[in-house]
């Protein structure tokens, strides 16, 4: 339970981001990985968790590289989208599932009633990451889901404009001992973030309809454009109000590279779906990996995950055909 006066700046940011999901109550971190840690800390040790295959990478180090070994985490990994994948990977000692409103380099998009309803009938908790920003309108606690999470950056971070990444997390409607324990994580930690800190985030929650808008019309005319490309092997667009998209360029891993580098209206991410930057998977999540194993994974050389801006389309492709032709 809540046992202490909060900002006015952090109380509005919470009530807002729990508005926005339509659900209880919002809970603001000062960073993304400790709401993702405070999350994890209401498992208990040895548990197993399921989450989607191609995850965030920050989430990715705090659950395989941190709580695999200090809590004894159980780590298992799935196509969110493959309902039947989820339901043979789950086990009597599943606890949570960590599912991604788009997932990998395919943009796995899954069906968040029915992950849910099943997760329900297994007593198992699900926590859905919106940390891209994707999908703002995917309403994930009114399709059953009982945790959102998203890390808010705040504006395009790329390696040249980073910055405090602060982490939202909002809880279904339903009141129980899961809720009482993380509002108590976050008392412990200490873990609110600063009036300023809060009131910025706080803005951008509030341009993001208007923002992801625009940036979803900007991602829907750029795939037309570049789907007819030459340089383009394969594209992946989920459409409905997507704001991303996944290309397969052809070339080599380094030949890729290069050409990646002289965009001029996109930068290399901080992770994968942010505005005005690429992930290219072969040269950062997945670099250390060999090329046989990460092709066998269905990870192509050329695959790159684009987080599109609101900007013209048409300028956007002519960057492409400059770096690639």
């Amino acid at each position: 339970m809540r046992a202490f006066q909060r900002p006015p700046e952090v109380a509005a940011l919470e009530a807002a981001f729990a508005r926005a999901n339509e659900g209880g109550n919002g809970y603001a971190f000062v960073s993304a990985p400790l709401a993702v840690s405070a999350l994890l800390d209401l498992l208990d040790g040895g548990a197993h968790i399921l989450v989607s295959e191609g995850l965030q990478a920050d989430v990715y180090r705090m659950i395989e590289g941190i709580r695999r070994r200090s809590a004894g985490l159980k780590v298992g990994f799935a196509d969110m989208a493959d309902l039947a994948a989820v339901e043979a990977a789950v086990s009597d000692e599943t606890r949570l599932l960590w599912i991604e409103a788009l997932a990998g380099p395919k943009l796995s998009s899954p069906d968040l009633p029915a992950l849910a309803r099943f997760a329900r009938s297994r007593d198992i908790s699900t926590v859905v990451d919106i940390s891209a920003w994707t999908d703002a309108g995917a309403q994930s606690l009114a399709s059953g889901a009982h945790i959102v999470f998203s890390a808010a950056p705040g504006r395009a971070f790329s390696e040249q404009n980073a910055g405090v990444r602060g982490g939202l997390v909002a809880f279904s409607r339903e009141k129980g001992f899961a809720e009482d324990r993380f509002a108590f994580l976050q008392t412990a930690y200490d873990a609110l973030p600063q009036p300023g800190q809060a009131a910025e985030m706080l803005r951008d929650l509030e341009r993001l309809p208007e923002e992801m808008a625009r940036r979803a019309a900007s991602a829907a005319a750029l795939a037309d454009i570049l789907a007819q490309a030459d340089f383009v092997e394969d594209l992946f667009y989920p459409g409905g109000g997507a704001a991303e998209l996944s290309l397969t360029l052809k070339g080599a891993a380094s030949e890729v590279a290069g050409a990646l580098g002289r965009l001029q209206c996109f930068g290399p991410g901080l992770a994968p779906g942010l505005p005005g930057t690429y992930w290219h998977y072969a040269r950062r999540s997945h670099e250390a990996v060999p090329q046989e194993i990460r092709l066998a994974l269905g990870i192509a050389d050329g695959i790159v995950r684009i987080g599109v801006p609101a900007a013209d389309a048409a300028t956007l492709a002519e960057d492409f055909r400059a770096a690639f032709g």
